[in-house]
């Protein structure tokens, strides 16, 4: 198994181990000291694993998209791994002061002791972990946004799944960070001839849609919905300015659902209707 880096949370180093078993070997043991949790994605194969400490041991199958998490519990970890037809996994680590750290900045809390939770499924956290742990195997350490996002996302997952209190998101009074905001901002116009929904922009920042709407009317001013008709509007501006396309098509480009409602629309925003605009525009350039 050979030891890679993988991104910070928030600043924190995380490591993932690549483990790979081949026929005919078919054991493999290795041994931690007081230092973290594993969380296991299976990524090929299939195989019997046991975990065992000083209290406690569990056994479990696992196969392609089972994720197993293996809490710290200060003492030794024995990790056993027996696979007749070949195995592949990630191993993530994540320090105990971590978990701890991001529950309480999450409002979150759990017990002091946590159980060994092994061979379940969770599709965001396995599409959080593999993005991770696919950028650490190339040996970047990377300071992309929707990296650290998807690092958050496996905390608040990781911390449901062992049994932490969720948080109470209506007290949350906290904006996003200009970072993420550019993110969603980028997202938002990259998508809005497609509609995009409140779910959808909120999934890209792992939020319930609820807790993003609250959270981003207070981080812009505005409702998403008014946001992003402000968006279209802008984008209108210099649809209008740069060239003749017909109205009915810039109203379908950005994500109107007839021109009328764009006519409508620009018209509530400008005081004037896009045909007007555009002939204001043309007589001002002569």
């Amino acid at each position: 198994m050979e030891a890679i880096s993988c991104p910070s949370y928030p600043h924190y180093t995380w490591l993932a181990h690549r483990v790979a078993l081949e026929p005919p070997r078919i054991f493999d043991v290795h041994e931690c000291r007081h230092v973290t949790h594993h969380l296991m994605l299976t990524v090929a194969g299939a195989a019997d694993i046991r975990w065992m400490t000083r209290q406690a041991e569990a056994a479990f199958h696992t196969a392609v998209g089972c994720i197993g998490y293996f809490p710290c519990d200060r003492e030794v970890h024995t990790l056993s791994i027996t696979s007749p037809d070949g195995f592949r996994a990630y191993d993530l680590l994540i320090p105990d002061h971590h978990i701890r750290r991001c529950c309480a900045s999450e409002g979150m809390s759990i017990s002091p002791d946590l159980p060994a939770t092994p061979a379940f499924r969770d599709a965001l956290t396995e599409a959080s972990l593999l993005r991770l742990s696919m950028k650490a195997e190339c040996g970047q350490v990377s300071e992309d946004i929707g990296d650290e996002i998807a690092a958050r996302q496996i905390m608040l997952q990781l911390c449901g799944i062992i049994g932490a209190s969720r948080p109470d998101w209506l007290s949350d009074t906290s904006i996003f960070l200009p970072a993420v905001m550019r993110q969603i901002v980028a997202h938002i116009d990259a998508t809005l001839s497609a509609h995009p929904s409140l779910g959808t922009i909120a999934d890209t920042v792992g939020m319930s849609p609820g807790h993003f709407a609250r959270k981003f009317k207070r981080s812009a001013g505005l409702s998403l919905g008014r946001f992003m008709n402000k968006r279209r509007i802008g984008m209108a501006f210099a649809m209008l300015r740069d060239g003749e396309a017909p109205l009915v098509r810039i109203a379908i480009d950005l994500g109107f659902s007839s021109q009328s409602h764009f006519t409508r629309l620009f018209s509530s925003h400008t005081g004037m209707t896009p045909q007007y605009f555009r002939r204001q525009h043309v007589r001002m350039e002569r």
